[in-house]
């Protein structure tokens, strides 16, 4: 989407994905590896005593990390990252932690243990618009940094490869947002959403994943929030900037086949008309986002307990969704 600040942080992901191409690497996690695999604490040394150069003189910067989502709170904050290596592929399954830093490079705090995960997928779900991006990276990783601001600032990651420990440069922690995206414990905007109904069943006008996820474009988000606990994708598959969209949309449609609960699953396209030149549909502009994907996951009150920005996987949503159902 277009956006000055918040654009920067989504295209590190891009380009990072971008330079991943299709072929694996020994790096690279399998169909056949763990859906999620945490790292230790222990693994890694305290930050305090430590700068950044220190960091980095005991461990060689030989990797990128692609921070996934730019919205920041105070306490524990879920970031999305890759880790890519010297040869562009991405790093997966290696035992990861975040350090944050203020942008001086002063203030070193972690480890903040990461966990490798895959998105969790079965074929069944794996739509044509997302074989592309499941194909350039099979996964991704997760940490909570506690944060003391919401400001801007940095982060700096170790991993382990090859039985030793390396570090990536430092990349963004955060993003400028001209208005804060609706946060937990808020109650969800009320806002109408379309429907196949709405379209005379041209679910091509509203939804760009191939096939349509129809499933999700049964209910208006106007009429069952408070009334029901409701999962709101806001995801273009086809369009978008940060190619984790059409996994994303495959996520919530697997967990919605697998929800037994009354649960209200909603994807809302990003663009008027899915045509970027037309400006951002306004179902974005009541919930104030400015990047691509988010899942806010409401309950039956209709507050937000929980919201995603970025790259999740099944395990995530389910045990969100179980929460409020």
């Amino acid at each position: 989407m277009r956006r000055p600040s918040a654009h920067a942080v989504a295209m590190l992901l891009v380009a990072a994905l971008a330079g991943c191409g299709s072929s694996s690497s020994d790096n690279t996690a399998s169909q056949s590896q763990p859906s999620a695999t945490a790292a230790k604490p222990e693994q890694f040394p305290a930050a305090k005593g430590l700068s950044l150069a220190d960091l980095r003189q005991r461990y060689p910067a030989v990797a990128q990390l692609a921070p996934g989502a730019g919205a920041l709170t105070k306490g524990p904050t879920r970031m999305p990252f890759l880790v890519i290596d010297k040869n562009g592929k991405p790093v997966l399954g290696a035992a990861v932690a975040l350090y944050t830093l203020r942008p001086d490079g002063t203030g070193l705090r972690g480890p903040f243990p990461a966990t490798s995960r895959t998105f969790g997928l079965s074929p069944a779900f794996v739509s044509q618009t997302a074989q592309a991006d499941l194909q350039a990276t099979k996964g991704f990783y997760t940490a909570d940094p506690v944060l003391r601001s919401t400001k801007p600032a940095n982060m700096v990651a170790l991993v382990r490869l090859d039985g030793r420990l390396v570090s990536t440069g430092p990349a963004p922690l955060g993003a400028k947002f001209t208005q804060t995206p609706v946060q937990v414990g808020e109650m969800a905007p009320r806002v109408h959403t379309q429907t196949l109904t709405d379209v005379g069943g041209d679910a091509k006008s509203i939804d760009t994943r191939v096939p349509p996820a129809t499933d999700m474009l049964k209910d208006d988000l106007y009429d069952v929030l408070g009334k029901k606990p409701v999962v709101f994708v806001v995801a273009t598959p086809q369009l978008c900037q940060s190619r984790v969209c059409g996994p994303v949309v495959d996520v919530a449609e697997q967990v919605k086949s697998e929800t037994k609960a009354d649960v209200a699953f909603i994807h809302n396209e990003v663009y008027v008309d899915n045509n970027p030149n037309k400006g951002l549909r306004p179902q974005l502009g009541a919930y104030r986002l400015q990047t691509e994907p988010w899942i806010f996951v409401i309950d039956k009150t209709g507050k937000v307990v929980q919201r995603f920005e970025g790259a999740v996987s099944v395990d995530e949503l389910k045990a969100a969704v179980a929460k409020v159902s």
